[in-house]
């Protein structure tokens, strides 16, 4: 939707998103627009009054639990597989001359919480079998326990996410077998759009086909004393954000930009490439512009990060280039500042530090705005 949850209001056991904001969303828009829609994959919206049969073209649910599925014939196949199998058929059953806006949502790499042996708490495909055997895996950088200590109190024997780090990360044995696991599973994601690249290729359409590749949130894999994500810090919250666009010429390839981008940026970015006006009530921000600039374009001073979920406590943020701002509101509220510039571990919380009493303010004043 390109909407911030507290806008669209919609989450685990929350209501649907309202039907204006499925009327702006970018499969919507896209499919108006005659683009031929699919999505594959985990699918976690509710749409008041709008299915997602409404608005994708083809779509195909394909969920974990197990991630290894019985097929017809007897053989296992890998959740991760079958979404390359939906690609390979959405993609292949595409008229030639049909623009087209395909979304696949991979499990992978979320743990079989059910199954916490290790080697079996993350199942990778078949594809991936042996790798990484000969890796040597370092501890957690950030594994001391000076910093679980340095959290907020309430997070550092938060039920979640310490129970979690005792399922897969508390002896180096454990570790070193379930890492080696959880990166199986991420090889198999890239293994399945290398396979989707093949087929663009082959079907003539790679140069005019834009790959944007993301997550949800990052992991805290053993870092801090913890498990799992849901917090403020950088592990949690930073994601990879990779747009390949074909066209664009040589010198403006493999960069990295510097500018603060946000999942809320994503699809005012596709209806953008889409050649579509991106709607007014939109909040994120095309990163066309940013893509596409031969000099530099005005940008976002700060970007805004939350959390909703009754099972971990909940917060907001504002980040810019040097500070995070932190807000956990059903804890006191407890306030979380740290200039990521001198400290980009987040190892000291300078909220109730009177030297930095007027970025405190600022910073407020910032959240308060979003």
């Amino acid at each position: 939707t390109g909407l911030s949850l507290r806008t669209h209001g919609h989450n685990f056991g929350e209501p649907p998103v309202a039907k204006t904001y499925a009327d702006t969303s970018y499969p919507a828009l896209l499919k108006a627009a005659g683009y031929r829609t699919g999505f594959a994959g985990k699918y976690g919206m509710r749409f008041d009054k709008v299915g997602a049969k409404d608005v994708f073209d083809f779509y195909k649910p394909i969920n974990r639990g197990p991630y290894r599925k019985k097929m017809p014939d007897g053989s296992m196949r890998h959740e991760t597989d079958l979404c390359g199998d939906a690609a390979v058929e959405f993609i292949t059953s595409t008229p030639a001359d049909t623009p087209f806006c395909l979304s696949i949502s991979f499990n992978a790499s979320h743990a079989e919480d059910g199954d916490r042996r290790p080697g079996f708490h993350f199942q990778w495909p078949e594809s991936t079998d042996g790798m990484y055997e000969d890796v040597e895996i370092p501890a957690p950088r950030l594994g001391d326990e000076k910093y679980r200590k340095a959290m907020p109190p309430f997070l550092q024997e938060d039920g979640l996410s310490r129970g979690r780090f005792f399922w897969r990360w508390d002896t180096h044995e454990k570790y070193e077998t379930n890492l080696r696991a959880y990166f199986r599973m991420l090889s198999g994601i890239d293994n399945v759009i290398a396979r989707v690249q093949s087929l663009l290729k082959e079907r003539g359409l790679a140069q005019d086909t834009i790959i944007i590749y993301t997550g949800d949130n990052g992991y805290m894999m053993g870092d801090r004393g913890i498990a799992g994500k849901w917090n403020h810090y950088e592990q949690s919250v930073r994601v990879p954000l990779v747009v390949f666009d074909p066209r664009l010429p040589k010198d403006k390839r493999g960069r990295v930009l510097k500018e603060l981008a946000s999942s809320m940026d994503i699809a005012p970015t596709i209806v953008d490439y889409a050649g579509l006006e991106v709607p007014s009530v939109v909040q994120g921000l095309s990163l066309v512009p940013l893509i596409q600039a031969d000099k530099n374009v005005e940008w976002r001073e700060d970007v805004f990060c939350e959390h909703y979920f009754n099972r971990y406590p909940d917060w907001h943020s504002v980040r810019n280039d040097r500070y995070k701002y932190a807000v956990y509101y059903d804890n006191g509220p407890y306030e979380c500042l740290y200039d990521l510039q001198e400290d980009p571990d987040e190892f000291t919380n300078l909220a109730a530090d009177p030297k930095h009493a007027q970025t405190l303010a600022k910073m407020r004043k910032r959240l308060e705005w979003y």
